[in-house]
């Protein structure tokens, strides 16, 4: 991968269409936590996606979200750095060892149920790596550390997952270096057979869950003002830019891609149910549609 494009994919925020789209990829990865999940809670249970996206490794702290975060290291290969597990995890964990009720153990302290998951998660980790052949049989591991120690370099795809236990959802999250799983995806290909890249974006293109279940960020523009370096260089608290081209029937809808920032639509200011909204005046751009629908 070029530097430009590494640079473009750290600041967008966007995931590169050859991940995204590979299959291979995808379901060993939710294969392999379903199975962890399956031996640690006990059951057949199915993973569904809930998100997954780009974030840079120095802000993973505020990012990767959950009730309890785990940071792993390893001496061979860094795949997997931190990995999420939510409460009702921790309490049927506790429920299991302690052949007590999940529901009594859920308001445990937080620091008992904490040192509980250590184990659990670091077998994780250490699947997810021999799972990617990130480690051998024989090869030590990733290593737990304090999520709060935890340093990443570079950038890292985040990727949660739910799964549906008696009527409760429950959230499991990863935190993998991005530059690992682009040359993984690289090494195994797509999976699936190439489509056409001239093809227009169809309504079942657009719904199938790969796409519905990626994000992307969208700005809404005021105006943009050309500014020189010494002009930005004076401002401070109390200094008035001018915005001549402001008006609020003409905003600019902006999505942040794996090329950067794009216009995708104009919208105007309103309200929505008593909330400030924005109601989109033209189409989506067609060329954004094709990349999302392609990816």
């Amino acid at each position: 991968m070029s530097g430009v494009l590494q640079k473009k994919l750290e600041s967008s925020g966007g995931l590169p269409p050859s991940v995204l789209r590979n299959q291979v990829f995808w379901m060993s990865l939710e294969a392999v936590i379903a199975n962890w999940l399956n031996d640690i809670i006990g059951g057949e249970n199915q993973l569904r996606l809930q998100s997954r996206e780009v974030c840079r490794g120095a802000a993973l702290s505020e990012d990767l979200f959950g009730a309890y975060l785990y940071g792993f290291e390893s001496e061979t290969n860094d795949f997997i750095v931190a990995a999420s597990i939510d409460n009702l995890i921790a309490a049927r964990v506790a429920g299991g060892k302690l052949d007590q009720d999940p529901a009594t153990l859920s308001e445990a302290p937080q620091l008992f149920l904490q040192l509980l998951l250590e184990a659990p998660a670091a077998d994780l980790a250490t699947s997810v790596a021999l799972a990617f052949g990130m480690v051998a049989e024989d090869d030590r591991g990733p290593e737990g550390i304090g999520f709060e120690s935890l340093e990443v370099e570079g950038s890292c795809l985040l990727i949660y997952y739910l799964c549906d236990i008696e009527g409760q959802a429950i959230r499991i999250g990863v935190a993998l270096k991005l530059d690992k799983v682009i040359a993984y995806a690289a090494s195994v290909g797509d999976g699936v057979a190439t489509a056409d890249a001239a093809s227009e974006p169809t309504a079942a293109s657009l719904s199938e869950p790969r796409v519905q279940n990626s994000s992307v960020r969208l700005d809404v523009i005021l105006d943009r003002v050309p500014m020189s370096i010494a002009d930005c260089a004076r401002l401070e608290p109390g200094s008035v830019i001018s915005l001549p081209g402001t008006h609020r029937s003409k905003l600019t809808v902006s999505a942040k891609t794996i090329d950067g920032a794009v216009d995708i639509a104009v919208g105007e200011l309103g309200v929505w149910k008593h909330q400030r909204a924005v109601r989109l005046k033209t189409d989506i751009d067609p060329t954004f549609l094709q990349e999302v629908s392609a990816s």
